[in-house]
């Protein structure tokens, strides 16, 4: 039965309402109105917890920065005044993404050959 169809039902019936029920009723929806608010101070409360910490961390970042000299790091160059040495670097760095590529293959074979026994037992199952 659709709902209207329940309460028409109901009406029809002429039912007496226990005493006590609307009252009931009516303390069951402020208690959850009163829960409802007791959770939303307490993250009211909750989000300011953590600004003595972020004060303090900004406060020893700030000190650090201030106390701490900083050392001169070595420049990046851009270029190589040997072409042999550029050469040497070119090739080390491909056979860095060389061994790289083909650990990422080796790895995605596996994962395929893994995949193809799922696979057919969906199949399987279909059939």
């Amino acid at each position: 039965m659709e709902p209207e169809q329940l309460e028409a039902a109901a009406r029809k019936e002429n039912i007496p309402v226990p005493k006590g029920l609307e009252e009931g009723i009516l303390s069951a929806i402020a208690a959850k109105e009163a829960a409802k608010e007791a959770v939303r101070e307490k993250a009211r409360a909750r989000r300011f917890q953590w600004a003595p910490y972020a004060a303090v961390a900004a406060a020893a970042m700030v000190t650090v920065a201030v106390v701490i000299p900083r050392s001169e790091e070595p420049r990046l160059r851009d270029s190589f005044d040997d072409p042999y040495l550029a050469y040497a670097e070119v090739e080390a760095t491909f056979q860095r993404i060389s061994d790289k590529m083909t650990r990422g293959v080796d790895l995605a074979s596996k994962a395929g050959e893994t995949a193809e026994t799922p696979i057919q037992i969906i199949k399987n199952i279909s059939e």
